[in-house]
This record gives structure tokens, C-alpha cells and sequence, in this order.
């Protein structure tokens, strides 16, 4: 018998219609990145602060989110937290966008709740590419519905 057809790793042409936040203080690369998502028929939410991410996060839904570190009102993993508390953000990925160097934050952006982290300047393909994988792997979790904390949970204790 043979085995079915690998499904496609960034299936974000299928997407269209649903929205992404994107929280980012520079303007050129909230408009930059936004462009981009738009190109592939999502729709995009843009704040310039943690402030106004949260504000636009309360009234989604959103399919995922992109945040950036350097955001000015307060820091990106207590706006990641706090999103995710938000009704209908529960297995909502978020992916971390800076310009620093990766291993200060990485940690800490997946443990607040992040699926992934570009550094920037990221290109076109790498935010198609993170962006894609991280709605692939929300939708299994989103249809099973489980607690969100017990799988990070095991998943840390797992990982020793």
C-alpha cells in the first residue's frame, strides 16, 4: 500500500482570509511584513505597542501572531502571555521577530508562549515559512482542544 502524499510544509496560499496581528514599533517593518502576508490573501491587524497589540487582540480572532521584541510599552512575552489569556487566543502562534541576537531571548519567547522566533532582517520566504508551519502545526492542536499549559508542561519535562 502506498503511503499518501506528503502534505505541503506552508500550505499559506489556502489560507486566505484570516488575519494576523502584526505588533511592531518600526513602521517600515510592520508595513514590510504586512505586505508581504497581504501578497498571500491574509488579512493584517498592525499596532505599533504592546498596548496596542493587546487592544487589537481582543477583538479577533487572529490566525497567528508576530511580535517584536523591541515593542515600546512593555515587554513582548507579557503581551504574548496576556494575548494568549485572551478568549480565542488559546492555541493562537505567535512568532517573535528582533534584531538581537537570538540566544538572549529564545528561551523565554517560547516559554511565554511563542512557536517561533525570526531574526531580523528576515526574508520574504523565512516569514512565509514560519508563518506557514505555525498555523499547520495550530490546527491539530486547536481541533483537539487540550490544555495548553499541560502540553508545555510535558512537553519541558519530556525534554528533561
Amino acid at each position: 500500500m502506498a503511503s499518501p502524499a506528503p502534505r505541503p510544509r506552508a500550505a499559506v496560499r489556502q489560507t486566505g482570509g484570516r488575519t494576523i496581528l502584526v505588533a511592531d514599533r518600526d513602521q517600515r517593518s510592520r508595513t514590510a511584513t504586512g505586505a508581504i502576508l497581504r501578497r498571500l490573501g491574509f488579512e493584517v491587524a498592525e499596532a505599533d505597542s504592546s498596548r496596542a497589540a493587546l487592544s487589537r487582540g481582543r477583538s479577533g480572532p487572529y490566525s497567528c501572531g508576530i511580535l517584536d521584541l523591541n515593542l515600546s510599552d512593555s515587554g513582548p512575552f507579557d503581551l504574548c502571555r496576556r494575548l494568549l489569556a485572551t478568549p480565542g487566543w488559546t492555541w493562537t502562534p505567535v512568532i517573535f521577530t528582533c534584531v538581537r541576537s537570538p540566544e538572549l531571548d529564545l528561551r523565554s519567547a517560547l516559554q511565554d508562549g511563542g512557536f517561533a522566533y525570526l531574526l531580523k532582517p528576515f526574508r520574504a520566504d523565512q516569514l512565509l515559512a514560519a508563518v506557514g508551519d505555525a498555523l499547520a502545526a495550530s490546527v491539530p492542536l486547536r481541533e483537539a482542544q487540550p490544555d495548553r499549559r499541560l502540553v508545555l508542561a510535558q512537553a519541558e519535562a519530556a525534554a528533561g
